[in-house]
């Protein structure tokens, strides 16, 4: 069972991941050096959403979102929600995990396998899922000092910075600052864990504080890193660079420290884990209560799942899927998944209730 600190540190892992390497680079092609307010609108998207979600949280508080699924709806819509979510998760996760065997080759080991860069990624991640929620709990808290160090390593930077390359302050209109808004709430999905962690809460008390706890640290340190980025660099540079954080560490020259940017990855590769480690744990754990007649461990499903995860990398690398397809669904499957189904089951729940 996990307390609030446990919660705050499984969402805080689930959402930060590969995502910010690339993501003021990403914010800055939509809202332009107005990203930075961007990434604050898109805080507060996060946080109407996590009051949705706290909604449903207080009608079934002992309960995970695939057991109220059924109760809302029926057994058989219920199971079909609940199986599209567990496909969600799992191409969430193909996603993060094809994006960081990118970045290792290119950063680190480019004349490595790709493939093999994955394998291991993959038994890293079998590894730490296969334990209970508490001991992946404990283990992320003990890893905190991982963000401690990327501060730093973001503060050295600023010894070449100007303020002015982000002056003036709103020239972007709103319509670019609004989508650039709704790509910095994209990358801080990882929050939607919540709905499936109430069966292994010690008590029911404080936690949509700990969850708007969790949202703020996300949003600051997403409001940090493209604000770094765009005092840093050119706009010409952040209009093109893909990575641009890995390329401020990359070019920071000391004699005291070489590579840092190798230093940095190599660290962060337990946060790009630890959002992978969130998602098998709870496809496995949800199935596994679903089939405990049928399979009795879990690390029976937890291997299947790595399996299908792996078994996509040969049809990428042969072009037979294109990683931009799979890129692109995303703009179409995270709304349907992180909005409009928890909005449609509390709208619901919120009806049947008054006609009741």
């Amino acid at each position: 069972m996990i307390n609030n600190k446990h919660l705050f540190y499984l969402i805080i892992f689930t959402q930060f991941g590969v995502a910010i390497t690339n993501l003021p680079n990403a914010i800055y092609k939509k809202a332009g050096h107005d990203g930075w307010i961007s990434a604050l609108i898109g805080g507060l998207i996060v946080q109407i959403i996590l009051f949705l979600y706290y909604s449903l949280y207080k009608k079934f508080p002992n309960k995970s979102f695939t057991d109220y699924t059924k109760i809302i709806t029926n057994p058989f819509i219920g199971t079909c929600i609940n199986i599209s979510y567990f496909i969600y998760f799992l191409y969430v996760v193909i996603v993060v995990s094809l994006r960081f065997s990118d970045i290792i080759k290119i950063w680190i080991f480019p004349k490595s396998p790709a493939w093999l860069i994955l394998i291991l990624f993959l038994i890293t991640a079998y590894i730490v899922a296969k334990n209970d929620i508490l001991t992946i709990a404990r283990t992320y808290v003990l890893c905190t000092f991982i963000f401690l160090i990327f501060i730093l390593f973001l503060l050295v930077s600023y010894t070449n910075t100007h303020i002015g390359r982000i002056l003036p302050i709103g020239q972007a209109p709103i319509t670019k600052i609004s989508s650039g808004a709704y790509s910095s709430f994209t990358e801080m999905l990882g929050f939607e864990i919540f709905l499936f962690l109430p069966p292994f809460f010690q008590d029911t008390k404080k936690k949509l504080f700990t969850l708007s706890l969790a949202n703020f640290f996300t949003t600051i340190m997403y409001t940090f890193i493209i604000f770094t980025s765009y005092i840093r660099l050119s706009n010409k540079e952040n209009s093109y660079i893909i990575d641009p954080i890995l390329y401020i560490f990359k070019t920071y020259q000391s004699k005291m420290i070489e590579a840092l940017d190798t230093l940095f990855l190599s660290l962060w590769i337990i946060v790009i884990c630890a959002t992978v480690i969130s998602y098998i744990f709870i496809i496995s754990e949800d199935v596994h209560k679903r089939l405990s007649l049928i399979v009795k461990n879990r690390k029976s499903i937890l291997f299947f799942i790595i399996l299908i995860i792996f078994a996509f990398y040969p049809l990428i690398s042969s072009l037979v899927i294109r990683r931009e397809t799979i890129a692109n669904l995303a703009s179409y499957l995270d709304p349907i998944f992180i909005i409009i189904i928890p909005f449609l089951l509390f709208l619901i729940n919120k009806v049947r209730g008054l006609i009741n």
